[in-house]
């Protein structure tokens, strides 16, 4: 089954996991939503969504970075 055509929101994916599952889509010409609470490089923990947006795209896929932490209803 391919992902081409087809919108994806995904949360966590400036790193990890959720990035992996972004790229992998984006290679199949997926548009991603990438979720993520890092806007601001972390010297600790590498990626922000601007960098995974940039990834994705570089990968195939078209990319929006939203800023937001899921645990914060108000968001």
């Amino acid at each position: 089954m391919s992902l081409r055509g087809k919108v994806l929101f995904i949360t966590g994916a400036s790193r990890g996991i959720g990035k992996a599952i972004a790229l992998r889509a984006a290679r199949d010409g997926a548009c991603v939503a990438i979720a993520a609470k890092t806007a601001d490089p972390n010297p600790k923990l590498p990626g922000t969504i601007f960098s995974a947006a940039s990834e994705v795209e570089g990968a195939g896929g078209k990319a929006l970075a939203i800023q937001c932490d899921i645990r914060e209803e108000e968001q």
